[in-house]
């Protein structure tokens, strides 16, 4: 939240704003969310792994951007080519 939206807990709208995001990355209605309390607690096991995935991919989604310009440039269509075309290489 802090990342996306320079948001603390504390902050008036955090709330709301956790909401969407849980929503949007667990698939669950807003609603079903908002009963979960005020520091969303809760049991389900399934949400809470959806969400660690979510956070492994925002944070992977971070480092590729933030260091996008030392990762090889890769051409997918000529490494393919490559190797169809490498008589060393047997499927």
């Amino acid at each position: 939240m802090l990342t996306l939206y320079g948001l603390k807990p504390e902050d008036w709208g955090y709330r709301q704003k956790a909401i969407a995001e849980i929503s949007r990355a667990t698939g669950l209605s807003p609603n079903s969310i908002k009963g979960w309390g005020k520091n969303f607690d809760t049991d389900s096991t399934y949400v809470l792994k959806l969400l660690d995935y979510a956070d492994m991919a925002n944070e992977l989604a971070l480092f590729v951007n933030k260091y996008n310009n030392l990762l090889p440039k890769i051409d997918v269509i000529d490494t393919i080519d490559a190797v169809d075309n490498n008589p060393e290489h047997e499927e």
